[in-house]
């Protein structure tokens, strides 16, 4: 679980925010990127640390709460994706994010062609899709209270049931691809803070999204100890849709936005990549094998 440590986060991010400050306050404020200078100063003090580093996974990997993006279909984004922060923040350098906006189990699995098959760390979000969230989010952001909004989570609810088929073969599949990485699967958050009767709906359905998503790691995990699910949901309690000091980007004057529904700036830096700290994640030490890991 993504327990928050609050003493000892705040004193190894602030540290390496104190490093790299330009670039913290471009992620935070949501401006473009610091001076090429100041990257390039604070890359070579880091030289020598990192350890390669591969996401996969959907548009919450891809940072598709966070634009501007990288060109292309995928809705990645340039400077604030949780991706891009690991891969500054921590020992791990950023080798390749191969998430995409709208990938499902299958397109993880294609995501894998030409992955380094040295990689140390690999996060993965997946499963939103295959659940149908998509589909909720789009029925029922113009009218919560619609009968389309009702029969998508109700397909929802059906669909969920069927995934642990589809989360263990590609839990497994990223495991035998990279058979030297810790490999994070992390959950989903919550998308509303609490008191909205649709937002208590699609909260209720996220957890046990993630329930699923936790108990298919903890199949595959007992024969490739390298897989750990990692529970989001402390991180960003509190600051779902509706909160002073949201995590999650949206635009009500505009319910069909590219970003809602998703993980801003601050979202990917104090939930999901503290997450990632706060469970142990990042700290750059060699996996230990066991026998029968793959």
């Amino acid at each position: 679980m993504g327990m928050i440590a609050t003493n000892s986060f705040g004193v190894r991010l602030l540290s390496r925010i104190s490093a790299v400050s330009l670039l913290a306050v471009a992620l935070v404020t949501g401006m473009a990127a610091a001076p090429a200078a100041a990257l390039t100063g604070a890359a070579t003090s880091l030289a020598g640390y990192h350890r390669t580093y591969t996401a996969l996974g959907d548009s919450f990997t891809a940072g598709q709460g966070a634009p501007p993006y990288i060109p292309g279909p995928c809705l990645q984004s340039r400077y604030a994706s949780y991706p891009v922060i690991t891969g500054f923040l921590s020992p791990y350098r950023l080798s390749a994010n191969k998430a995409c906006s709208g990938a499902d189990t299958d397109n993880v699995l294609g995501q894998l062609a030409g992955v380094d098959p040295n990689t140390s760390l690999v996060t993965l979000t997946v499963g939103g899709i295959d659940a149908g969230s998509n589909v909720v989010l789009a029925a029922c952001a113009p009218d919560p209270a619609a009968t389309v909004c009702t029969d998508a989570l109700k397909a929802s609810t059906a669909l969920i049931a069927k995934l642990p088929a589809k989360l263990f073969p590609t839990y497994v599949a990223v495991a035998a691809a990279m058979p030297h990485a810790r490999i994070a699967v992390l959950g989903y958050p919550h998308l509303f803070n609490p008191g909205d009767a649709f937002g208590d709906k699609v909260n209720q359905a996220t957890d046990v999204l993630n329930q699923v998503i936790a108990g298919a790691v903890a199949a595959a995990a007992t024969s490739t100890p390298r897989l750990q699910f990692v529970d989001v949901s402390q991180e960003f309690a509190n600051h779902g849709i509706g909160a002073a000091i949201p995590y999650i980007n949206y635009n009500p004057a505009n319910p069909t936005a590219t970003a809602n529904f998703h993980p801003n700036a601050l979202g990917n830096l104090f939930g999901y990549y503290r997450a990632l700290v706060n469970d142990g994640l990042l700290t750059g030490q060699p996996v230990v094998h066991s026998t029968n890991q793959r």
